[in-house]
């Protein structure tokens, strides 16, 4: 099994480094190749035009697309994200690759959210359509600020702390071994 997790940077670890990323944590608890693809301040489209190089030449078993949160801020349309990750997605299966969705965090900046929030809704609706496995950041993270933890989540309003990539590797690594795919 080799994974490539490709996305923005939530995916890379930012403001840290990959090796404090939720990818590094969910390598150590699956013993497996992931390969961290995030790239700080990426878009979707950028990951699309990538995708190529950064995913599909590695010839990975799985690949995790989580992206969003730049084209949010930005006010990218959902028409746009959504066509991104429908051709990531399209791109993955003609190569036999499993894709799998994650539903991104929440954002403490009411503008960004709310683009987040059809983008989450679109995401779902798609991965139940198309029988795509998605791991759902966003609940366990909603979860914890509703409970008023936010401050040890996150370093600003976007970033997860390193408290919060870990929590995103547990929620990854967890999800993973419901699936019993290991």
């Amino acid at each position: 099994m080799k994974l490539v997790a490709i996305g923005d940077s939530i995916t890379e670890g930012y403001p840290f480094s990959r090796q404090e990323s939720w990818v590094e944590y969910l390598a150590e608890e699956l013993k497996c190749d992931v390969i961290n693809q995030g790239i700080n301040g990426d878009f979707t489209k950028g990951m699309l035009e990538r995708f190529e190089r950064d995913v599909l030449a590695f010839m990975p078993t799985h690949v995790i697309v989580l992206g969003g949160a730049n084209d949010a801020y930005e006010e990218v349309s959902l028409d746009q994200v959504s066509e991104n990750f429908r051709r990531m997605i399209e791109l993955s299966q003609r190569k036999n690759i499993i894709p799998i969705l994650g539903l991104p965090t929440p954002s403490l900046l009411p503008e960004e959210e709310r683009f987040l929030v059809d983008y989450r809704k679109w995401l779902v609706e798609y991965a139940a359509e198309k029988s795509i496995l998605m791991i759902d950041f966003y609940s366990p993270f909603r979860l914890r600020i509703n409970r008023g933890q936010a401050a040890e989540l996150f370093v600003d309003e976007v970033h997860p702390s390193k408290k919060g990539y870990m929590y995103m590797g547990e929620i990854a690594s967890q999800t993973w071994k419901r699936w019993k795919i290991i």
